[in-house]
């Protein structure tokens, strides 16, 4: 026997893949549902039984018959080159009956945790091997016992009576009455906060956008501001951008200071200097925080996430964005992976019990649309991005109608769990990679035309901030 082979038991993941399949023929949903909610293909050490776990997980999410056909259908292979159609087809016939699932579930999660306690070990010695700090290898083993609790707990969730769940929401709502909660997050601009109802607690936030309509420079500008005005701790992961470039736009916004000035620096006026010393001031104090790791997968952003919540706590991250979030390969299209890494952002925000920006493209639907106004369903790449989300707001800027050439842009709230759609406006500022509340109405054709200022609207205009 292979030596990596002693760390599994290939008779029991075979025989929780073949109860799957007896319970699925048999039709006893109950059972499939059970069997499938506390595995997961981590658990299975043989690459084709994980394989064949992501497939009928597939299946089942779908409603399609979880049986040979279907699954053979699906994906005609297994990593090793078997058939899917034989091998499910074996499966079956080595597994007579699903009445021991239960024992055989427990033997895979079992050897499970076994592989996780080895892998510690292997970490502390490729850091040793490595020369690594010690703080920092007990840093790798931190996250990784996190995943360990993690693996460890899952599958023990279920179903609980809403009596059990009543005194928490009374609890929340007497805080409320009492002023005893805490404050509501902001994001700074009135007339959204409005629109919204504020950020909450556990929801994913989507902030759809074409390239340049100022998606990025919006959820920059509510991570700023959260860190900034609400004291809270914020989470940038930017797969695109770099940290600098995040930080430079950060200055720009929080000093008033042009970005096509900052980056001819001899030639700042020492009123410019003043303001970027002002919001190099305000970073400093802020506890916000960078993580620019081109092509970072979920699991990853996770680790990050819990550390930095474990360490100095989180109040609100963004993901910008969310297309371009790295996958672990085993999806068959965009569309599938994109689907998977949205549902893990939903997952994630229930888990950290924060709101979570997510940052996403649109496809060109906008751009053929009288208006160009865009609609949640035009988030590129998948529908589940839209399903998940609580809340889909979506940055309609139009740079070639006149009041986009003012500066106006509009944010439309097309989906909303606890908020009904609506819109509102804001200005623009591109100059400074922010936006400032739009004060009153909008403008009239006369107005347009002789190109009067949007700044003189704003004058005595002041907006009540919470946290």
């Amino acid at each position: 026997m292979n030596h990596e082979d002693k760390y599994y038991r290939l008779e029991a993941e075979q025989g929780v893949l073949g109860a799957i399949m007896i319970a699925s023929l048999n039709e006893s949903a109950g059972m499939l549902d059970e069997i499938i909610s506390q595995m997961k293909s981590g658990d299975f050490w043989h690459q084709d039984n994980a394989a064949l776990f992501d497939v009928i997980c597939d299946c089942h999410a779908q409603r399609m018959p979880v049986d040979a056909v279907t699954l053979g259908a699906i994906q005609r292979y297994l990593p090793s080159g078997t058939s899917t159609l034989q091998y499910t087809i074996d499966l079956c016939r080595g597994v007579p009956s699903a009445a021991n699932w239960k024992s055989y579930a427990q033997q895979v999660r079992k050897w499970a945790l076994v592989r996780q306690f080895r892998d510690l070990g292997r970490i502390v010695d490729s850091g040793v091997y490595d020369d690594l700090p010690a703080d920092e290898i007990l840093d790798q083993c931190d996250l990784a016992l996190a995943d360990l609790r993690d693996l460890k707990a899952s599958g023990k969730a279920g179903y609980k009576r809403m009596s059990d769940v009543l005194p928490m929401v009374l609890d929340h709502m007497d805080d409320v009455l009492n002023d005893k909660a805490p404050p509501k997050l902001s994001t700074g601009l009135a007339d959204l906060d409005t629109l919204i109802g504020f950020l909450r607690q556990k929801s994913m936030v989507v902030i759809g956008g074409r390239p340049g309509s100022g998606k990025t420079m919006l959820g920059l500008q509510i991570m700023n501001h959260v860190a900034t005005r609400g004291r809270g701790v914020g989470l940038v992961v930017s797969l695109e951008m770099p940290g600098e470039q995040l930080t430079l736009r950060t200055i720009a916004s929080l000093g008033g200071v042009d970005l096509r000035r900052m980056d001819e620096v001899k030639c700042l006026e020492q009123e410019e200097w003043n303001r970027i010393g002002i919001a190099a001031g305000k970073i400093k104090e802020a506890e916000l925080y960078l993580l620019d790791t081109p092509g970072l997968t979920m699991p990853a952003i996770r680790a990050e996430a819990l550390k930095l919540q474990r360490e100095v706590g989180l109040d609100i991250l963004m993901i910008d964005y969310v297309q371009i979030v790295g996958t672990d390969g085993k999806s068959q299209n965009r569309a599938d992976a994109v689907a998977k890494v949205s549902i893990a952002i939903m997952n994630l925000s229930r888990e950290l019990a924060i709101p979570i920006l997510v940052l996403a493209q649109l496809n060109r639907g906008p751009a053929n649309r009288p208006g160009k106004k865009p609609q949640a369903s035009d988030l590129k790449e998948s529908g589940q991005i839209e399903q998940d989300a609580d809340a889909v707001i979506l940055v309609h800027y139009d740079r070639d109608s006149e009041m986009g050439q003012q500066g106006v842009t509009e944010l439309i709230l097309d989906k909303g769990r606890q908020a009904e759609a609506g819109s509102c406006l804001v200005q623009r500022q591109g100059q400074f990679g922010r936006f400032v509340n739009f004060a009153g109405r909008e403008p009239t054709q006369e107005e347009v035309e002789i190109n009067r200022p949007f700044s003189e609207q704003y004058k005595g205009r002041k907006s009540n901030e919470s946290f």
